[in-house]
């Protein structure tokens, strides 16, 4: 028996690329009685799509977590434990499992190659102990061999929400819906800097001198409680014609990418990059970055850029 660490659908995650992938892949995978998914006791229950779900009472002292699971999946006759994300190996865990690499980022990776490496390293070594390791895009494999090169590491690309072209014929008046106005770009991204939002907002700026009617919808998810001075100082400056979302139900969310004239997507480093194939999906032309992941993704049905 296989468990599968479904985890990340308890928190905040659940509304991130993560949290799609999950939904996917346990929705679509095929001999469900092979698997159990993995929760933890006491947070909101989730739909694990016909699979048995164990879940685990996690301990008062958070050191102890990772022996505590172990000796709990030994008691349920566990033979292995994927992880779905690398960031939630937990320490001190001495159980067979394998574990998908979404990418070895951290906030040092654009500025400080030292720190970065600092960083990385206790994730190295977790990643050093797994049986096996899934990367998601062969950018990512190849990051991976790079810091391991005794890791076992197979490509298996990540997988979207298929639903988004099926609910975008469910047609929403957006500019009702979310006080925007038509046409506009539709950038989709977080706040961390690899993302690019700073350069998405300015490189808008740019285009719409010439372009003054179009609006950018920026859809962030969670948003922090004080904005980066220099994206607060642009928005304020530009507030009619940048409008700011945080999270979105799915219905409403494909029929932004369907209305919108075009994604931009200029990230600085993407393991993946999903929100390529949902523009895709709906016919909306992606404008994404030309490093990392994004032209294994994009390949030539894309518009690439300097991010």
């Amino acid at each position: 028996m296989i468990a599968i660490d479904c985890r990340s659908l308890q928190d905040d995650s659940k509304f991130r690329g993560i949290g799609t992938v999950i939904r996917s892949l346990i929705e679509h995978l095929p001999n469900k009685e092979r698997y159990v998914v993995l929760m933890e006791k006491g947070k909101d229950k989730v739909e694990s799509f016909g699979i048995q779900q164990l879940e685990f009472k996690p301990p008062a002292v958070r050191k102890n977590y990772g022996a505590k699971l172990a000796k709990f999946l030994r008691q349920h006759q566990i033979k292995q434990m994927h992880f779905m994300a690398q960031y939630n190996i937990p320490d001190s865990f001495d159980f067979p499992f394998s574990v998908t690499v979404h990418d070895l980022f951290n906030e040092y990776l654009l500025t400080n190659k030292k720190k970065y490496q600092q960083q990385l390293a206790p994730l190295l070594t977790k990643l050093a102990a797994a049986n096996y390791i899934i990367a998601i895009s062969e950018y990512t494999k190849g990051a991976i061999e790079d810091q391991l090169p005794n890791a076992r590491v197979s490509v298996i690309y990540n997988g979207f929400n298929s639903s988004i072209a099926r609910d975008a014929k469910t047609d929403i008046n957006v500019s009702k819906a979310f006080n925007i106005q038509t046409p506009y770009i539709l950038y989709m991204g977080n706040f961390e800097k690899r993302k690019n939002l700073i350069g998405a907002l300015r490189g808008f700026i740019e285009f719409s001198k010439q372009h003054p009617t179009v609006q950018l919808v920026a859809c962030t998810g969670h948003q922090p409680l004080i904005l980066p001075p220099n994206i607060l100082w642009l928005l304020l400056r530009h507030r009619k014609k940048i409008k700011m979302l945080s999270y979105i139900q799915s219905s409403q969310l494909a029929n932004l990418y369907k209305k919108a004239s075009a994604l931009l997507f200029a990230s600085h480093a993407e393991g993946f990059g999903l929100p390529v194939l949902e523009a895709m999906a709906v016919g909306t032309p992606a404008v994404i970055s030309n490093t990392t992941s994004l032209p294994e993704v994009g390949k030539d049905a894309a518009i690439y850029v300097n991010p």
